[in-house]
Order: C-alpha cells, then structure tokens, then sequence
C-alpha cells in the first residue's frame, strides 16, 4: 500500500514537468524564490497572530519546554513561533538564502535556535530525536516521498505535523500557462493523496483538518510581481506585458500592498501521532 501511494504521489507530481522548451527560452528558473518575499510572508504571518490550526497541533503535541523539529523552514514561520514559548528549536533548510533569513528572524525575535543547512532526508541521520515534528508547504516539492515521510516520523517522539495547500501550489498558475503558452497543467496531486500516503506509513489515517486565513504574499510594485510571475510562468521578458493584462484584473491594492488573487488562502493540516 506505501509503494502504490507513493508512486501515485510521484507520478502526478512528474506530470508538473515544464517542457524543456519553454525553460531554454528564459534565463531564470522558474522554482526559485525571492528572500525579501518569504520575509514578508513572515512579516504577515506575524501580524495576523500565532494562534493557527498548526500552531495548535504543534503545541499539543510538545511537552513543557520540548524539542521541535522544523523540516523545510524557510525564514522559520513554523517554528520559531514555538522557540520563543521556550522550546527548543531545530531548523532544516537547504536554501542558503532563506537559511539566512531563518538566522535573521530568529536574532530579530531574540530566540535561540539550531540551523541545520541541507536537504532532507540527507541530512536525517545527524540529527537527534525531536518531541515533535513541523513541515509547512514543502511536500508538494518531494517526489520521493515515502523516505522524506518516514525520516520525518522516525525523528518524532510523539508526532508529525504538515502543513500543506489543497492542491498544487501553482495550480492558480493554470490558466496563465493556458493562455500564455496553450499549456494545460494537471489536476493532482492533492492533499487527499498525500493523507493516503501519510496513512500507508503510519498504518492508520491521519487527522485532517482544512482552514482559511487572508494570503500572505504581497508586492510592494507591479515590477516585482512581473518579475515573480514572470519566472514561475518560464515567460520572456518581452511578453511581460501580457502578462500584466493577464494579472491586473486579478490584482488588489490594500494599503500600498499589492495583492494578487482571492485575499483568502485555504490551508490544510495533518498531523499523526507516532503511537495510537
């Protein structure tokens, strides 16, 4: 059951391949991230409180003054919440620009935490037991997810959280590929594949639960947007202005913040614990 979720997984996610055509034609690759952008997420994600359906899980899951483990962590908007309620933190990351960010944030708040630079599971066998065990918005990035799955609950004491969109996350980016390049995009995976593949490895289904908040990524200038869309669209900078025309109905200006989509963003978390 494990390898037929798993290889389910893996198939839908290789069907997300941008032809290579496409990416001969830019200079920039299209999976990259700006750190400026991920420390607004951060920034957001601040102002709009540390009370989530993740953070909840992640707490109920610590002891007093327990240890957690944050796969993926980016700038640290999963963890570093947890770090400065006094437990301590351990941080995988293998973008050494959002590594920094991680050091940064965490200076900011004025907490202790350990980053470990590198990619997951590679990184596994170094790294200690953890009470608990945090991963937001990576595994839709893990085609060989079985082993990046159950590295994650090999390292929890008590229990694993994952923090993940429904579907895709660039399943927005569907009719823009459709009109910029006559480019149809998959339907899957979706998160009901991933519960399937989380149940297969723990021997039991996990809980689910699915939830909203406001989007957290914003644009300070229609030059940046173009430049982000751009890239993940693999479209050449001499048809960035259709790509505006493409993108202005759906953009909103919210107090010199420039959004661009529905404001609201469902997220979905499930968790396991290690043991019925």
């Amino acid at each position: 059951m494990i390898e037929a979720a798993s290889a389910r997984w893996r198939r839908l996610l290789e069907e997300w391949t941008i032809p290579g055509e496409l990416l001969d034609a830019v200079p920039d690759s299209p999976y990259g991230w700006s750190p400026e952008l991920w420390k607004r997420r951060a920034q957001v994600a601040c102002e709009q409180g540390i009370q989530t359906p993740t953070s909840d899980r992640v707490r109920s899951l610590l002891p007093a003054s327990g240890t957690l483990l944050d796969v993926g962590a980016g700038t640290g908007r999963a963890s570093l919440l947890h770090a400065a309620e006094g437990h301590a933190v351990t941080a995988v990351e293998k973008n050494p620009d959002l590594g920094e960010g991680f050091r940064q944030r965490a200076g900011e708040q004025g907490v202790s935490a350990e980053l470990i630079e590198g990619a997951w599971p590679d990184v596994a066998a170094g790294i200690d037991l953890h009470d608990a065990v945090v991963c937001a918005h990576v595994v839709y990035d893990v085609a060989d997810i079985e082993p990046f799955l159950s590295a994650l609950f090999r390292h929890a004491r008590v229990g694993v959280v994952v923090e993940l969109t429904p579907e895709h996350p660039w399943s927005d980016l569907a009719p823009y590929y459709r009109a910029l390049h006559q480019l149809e995009r998959p339907q899957g995976p979706t998160y009901a594949d991933f519960v399937q593949v989380v149940e297969a490895i723990c021997g039991r289904p996990p809980h689910v639960e699915i939830w909203s908040r406001p989007g957290q990524m914003w644009f300070e200038s229609w030059d940046e947007i173009l430049d982000h869309y751009g890239k993940r669209l693999v479209l050449p900078r001499d048809r960035w202005e259709e790509l505006r025309e493409l993108l202005a109905p759906q953009t909103e200006n919210e107090k010199g913040r420039l959004f661009v989509g529905g404001r609201d963003r469902t997220i979905v978390t499930v968790w396991c614990r290690t043991a019925p």
